[in-house]
């Protein structure tokens, strides 16, 4: 039996380890702009950089550069289902015009190319991999990033299951402060280790063979939550299942 020793609703042991933009540049000029607006409206269409004017020694303007960056770090769907994926975030303020270049199966190649920072798409079967977006706006400047597509399960698929036939039993108590024993059984596959928490509050962890564990120290002036979660090795938090502890009567 492993046995978690602290005071239970403060102090407890935690369970788990758990842009930068430039300022904006000159204006460009307006034919300059108008340019660089046509040619990112043209899907495939490179954009050029904004140049000096002809005779001028001065080199390219500078620019704030845009920061790729998708709305979520993963996306779920099932196959066939529609997915937005979005980076309308990415450019800096006063900017605009950009050309964005998605590769959605994170195969190198360029899928769909054009000036609108959301673009959508499905997939026909199950797929575990990237989508990436490459940014290009009208001053030159360049950013990729990437995201997690998951097709075929969601976000929760993977993580362990609620145990089940949680109880609690009494095993001492003095002065208004019990020491109980916690139980469990698993609800599927054995996680990596489990973790108990008397009212949210993070207790303690014991290995996922455990089935039992023993909190001294529980002040019972009301009713207490006491749960119990499975945790992957990489700290993945699974469902909580949890019991009442009743406060002990005056």
């Amino acid at each position: 039996m492993d046995r978690i020793v602290g005071t239970m609703v403060a102090g407890a042991v935690l369970l788990t380890a758990s842009s930068c933009a430039l300022p904006g540049a000159e204006q460009p000029s307006a034919a300059a702009t108008q340019a660089a607006a046509t040619a990112a409206a043209t899907p495939g269409t490179a954009v050029t950089p904004f140049l000096p004017d002809p005779g001028s020694t001065a080199g390219p303007a500078a620019a704030a550069l845009p920061e790729a960056k998708f709305a979520n770090p993963d996306y779920y769907a099932m196959p066939g289902q529609t997915i937005n994926f979005d980076v309308s975030e990415s450019l800096p303020r006063g900017v605009n015009i950009a050309q964005y270049e998605w590769d959605f199966d994170g195969d190198g190649g360029i899928d769909q190319a054009g000036p609108i920072p959301v673009a959508t798409h499905s997939y026909p079967a199950a797929f575990e991999g990237t989508a990436t977006v490459r940014i290009t706006h009208a001053a030159g400047g360049l950013s990729t990033a990437s995201t997690g597509v998951h097709i075929g399960r969601g976000p929760r698929d993977g993580l362990p299951v609620a145990p089940v036939n949680v109880s609690v039993l009494v095993t001492a108590h003095s002065d208004g402060i019990s020491i109980v024993q916690v139980s469990w059984e698993p609800g599927g596959l054995e996680p990596y280790r489990w973790g108990v928490a008397v009212d949210g509050i993070p207790a303690g962890v014991v290995e996922g063979k455990a089935r039992t564990a023993t909190i001294t120290d529980v002040r019972r002036t009301r009713d207490l939550e006491i749960g119990v979660v499975g945790f992957t090795e990489n700290q993945a938090m699974g469902t909580l299942a949890s019991v009442i502890l009743p406060a002990l009567s005056e």
